[in-house]
């Protein structure tokens, strides 16, 4: 039997039963009661539709253990509760007690592929010889403990590599905050400032890293968006602390040098954009690569979307759905079209 498969209510009274056998070699129906804080009677029909899928045996008034296959299968579950604990309170800072609760209902919903991309991605930022051993502490004492900006390693703000970084992308890709944006401008949220209880507000209104924005404009302090098809409402103090990266029209692209519209690459174009591929500037495996995936001169398609962090790029192609890699992007030299020749 797969970790899933029971409901989660049964997943939780299996659970318990491990834990209690382990610590007392032993789990009675007051003690798995308590621990549930429910009712005797319903440990009871618990157990009795836990014992009938073969995962516990129980007798009435008597003593429960589990089979073969029940441990098996709480062991699997109390696993899956430790380690997402362990990447909620470690790595992501949630408080002990609210990383329990979190864990007890993760545990039970994220499928098997989910946990082992989290697994895998654990075990990239701790082992991965490429990145940065100080990576999560930074992250925890700089990025998520520190909203006020004050860092132990640097004595001005200037000199943060984070913040360098804020201001190259502010100056190169167009990352403003919503209260400088104007009328009918449209971005994705990259990041919310301000303190942890500001973030929350913002988050709990589905404000989002990856959120779809669309400025509409200010009145009597308040600032007005459609968030991914909805009207939302800021006031100016939250309008600051949100930052997005600011689409650049397509024609601003090319309206200074309207000779640049044959240079541009799948790159350079927002989401929504027509283009016919005029060539490839990749060498090797990845231009045969991109070959293989149609991207042959005089092949017409579409951006269809951006994924969170801007990469990978969503694009049709023949009628197919493609992801290509923003770096792998760049190596297609395009044309912009009128989205009515595509």
């Amino acid at each position: 039997m797969q970790v899933g498969a029971l409901t989660e209510s049964l997943e939780d009274y299996l659970e318990i039963i491990f834990r209690l056998v382990q610590e007392h070699r032993f789990a009675r129906v007051r003690d798995i009661a308590k621990a549930k804080d429910v009712k005797t009677s319903s440990v009871v029909s618990a157990l009795q539709r836990l014992a009938k899928e073969g995962l516990v045996e129980y007798q009435a008034r008597e003593y429960v253990d589990l089979t073969e296959e029940g441990r098996e299968l709480a062991f699997s579950i109390d696993q899956r509760h430790h380690f997402l604990k362990t990447f909620l309170s470690d790595l992501l800072q949630v408080d002990p007690e609210t990383a329990e609760k979190d864990a007890c209902s993760l545990e039970h919903a994220l499928s098997l592929s989910t946990m082992e991309r989290l697994a895998a991605f654990t075990e990239f930022i701790t082992y991965c010889p490429k990145v940065d051993h100080d990576l999560v502490i930074h992250f925890r004492d700089n990025w998520l403990n520190r909203m006020d900006h004050e860092c132990d390693h640097v004595h001005e703000l200037s000199e943060c590599g984070i913040w360098q970084e804020q201001k190259r992308l502010a100056e190169n890709l167009g990352i403003r905050s919503l209260a400088d944006l104007e009328a009918g401008q449209e971005g994705y949220i990259t990041r919310l400032l301000g303190s942890e209880v500001a973030r929350r507000e913002l988050i709990r209104m589905g404000l989002l890293p990856g959120s779809t924005i669309r400025f509409i404009g200010r009145q009597n302090g308040r600032v007005h968006l459609h968030v991914a098809g909805e009207d939302k409402t800021l006031n100016a103090e939250q309008a600051e602390t949100v930052f997005l990266w600011v689409k650049r029209p397509l024609e601003e692209l090319v309206k200074a040098e309207p000779e640049k519209r044959v240079q541009l690459s799948l790159a350079d174009i927002p989401p929504g954009s027509a283009f016919t591929v005029q060539r490839l500037k990749a060498k090797g495996e990845i231009r045969q690569r991109l070959i293989d995936m149609g991207f042959i001169r005089g092949a017409k398609g579409s951006v269809i979307r951006e994924a969170l962090l801007r990469d990978p790029i969503e694009i049709e192609l023949y009628g197919y759905l493609l992801s290509l890699r923003r770096a792998e992007a760049k190596d297609v030299v395009i044309e912009v079209m009128d989205a009515r020749d595509s």
